[in-house]
């Protein structure tokens, strides 16, 4: 699939030109479509080939084209997407913190980053250790210096070796930065976004990309998180008035456990 808006005029509006061709986006899950040309090199992994010219727009794409072009409108995601691949990580993301804030903001009628301090970027190396994992962020404390805002790394296979003492849940050893994304404890929340190769982002939306456009919270109930979706969401709501809320367990489920 691929949306073929450019998007230069947009990266422009962020003050941050990643080179001089037009910036073509790719979802994931791709829907179905006409086969894909032969890949490209990228400098970070890809999850598909690069679409071919005659691929169509789907409703997902431009709703995902929306959506990015949102996420961009804020400098700061705008840079690090820019410089991510300086890290040298073949398996990462720009994970859905900054990404849904943005876009609420903005569809609040508040500026793109406001009131956003911290950008997570989640990686995956086989090396969980955690000499190689404090390289990795004092690679990225240089590369980030400049912003003037806190960018979290953390690296996705090891996160099975804090994640219960933290939230009290057991965490599955993952295998990759995505299954990470999926572990979020709201739909909105496993949203990711990368700049994979010259010329492409790559967003990740495994669960769809509505609930951020839409500005809903609704659970992923992958992991029993729902104090930590209740304490979440309530932060939201602060932050967001018109946040729609669903609730962990909805009224039908608990006239279920009644009986």
């Amino acid at each position: 699939m691929i949306v073929f808006t450019p998007l230069k005029d947009i990266l422009s509006m962020a003050h941050v030109v990643l080179n001089s061709r037009t910036l073509r986006l790719r979802v994931f899950p791709r829907p179905k479509g006409k086969p894909a040309r032969a890949k490209r090199e990228n400098t970070t992994l890809a999850l598909f080939d690069p679409p071919s010219d005659d691929s169509a727009d789907g409703p997902g794409d431009k709703l995902a084209e929306k959506v990015a072009a949102l996420c961009l409108l804020n400098r700061t995601n705008a840079e690090i997407l820019s410089r991510a691949p300086q890290l040298g990580l073949r398996d990462w993301w720009l994970t859905a913190g900054s990404l849904m804030a943005t876009v609420w903001n903005l569809r609040s009628g508040r500026a793109a980053n406001q009131g956003i301090r911290e950008y997570d970027l989640a990686y995956f190396t086989e090396d969980s250790s955690q000499e190689a994992e404090e390289e990795v962020r004092r690679a990225a404390a240089r590369l980030f210096a400049s912003l003037d805002v806190t960018v979290t790394v953390r690296n996705q296979a090891r996160t099975h070796l804090w994640y219960a003492e933290t939230f009290g849940v057991g965490y599955p050893p993952l295998t990759s930065a995505s299954e990470g994304l999926l572990r979020e404890p709201a739909n909105a929340a496993t949203v990711g976004m990368k700049c994979s190769g010259a010329d492409f982002f790559d967003v990740y939306a495994p669960l769809g990309i509505g609930d951020v456009w839409d500005m809903v919270a609704r659970p992923n109930r992958v992991l029993p998180l729902a104090k930590t979706y209740e304490e979440m969401t309530l932060r939201w709501q602060a932050r967001w008035p018109r946040l729609v809320i669903y609730p962990w367990v909805d009224e039908q489920e608990k006239n279920k456990q009644k009986q």
